[in-house]
């Protein structure tokens, strides 16, 4: 949990490890304590974004103001996926982001979404 500077603490922390980043993707695994929603897939996704490496932003408090193209594409039934989280454009303390998320290897949800850094 070292990889991730963000304030949440369990039960509502749901990135649990990196497995791979740059500066401007990430890879993560996410599990929750119960099959999540869709909101709970659309959380752990911002919260997988505090994994791409930017040593200009590390640190600081980054806040979803929209949400865009968000589809589940399949119901789930497992606690643990992993989340692709891409940077699409930065513009000084705004961030636009896509998203993709996979229960083992299947695709089930996608969708983008805007932070504002504090």
């Amino acid at each position: 949990m070292d990889d991730f500077t963000i304030p949440h603490l369990p039960p509502v922390r749901f990135v649990k490890t990196l497995v791979s980043a740059d500066e401007t993707k990430a890879m993560v695994e996410v599990g929750f304590d119960e099959v999540p929603t869709l909101g709970m897939l659309i959380e752990a996704a911002a919260q997988s974004s505090s994994g791409i490496k930017d040593d200009e932003n590390n640190g600081r408090m980054g806040f979803v103001i929209s949400l865009k193209n968000i589809k589940l594409l399949q119901d789930v039934n497992s606690k643990e996926f992993v989340v692709h989280v891409e940077l699409v454009h930065k513009l000084d303390d705004f961030k636009s982001l896509s998203f993709k998320i996979y229960e083992k290897e299947i695709l089930v949800a996608i969708g983008s979404f805007s932070i504002v850094l504090q």
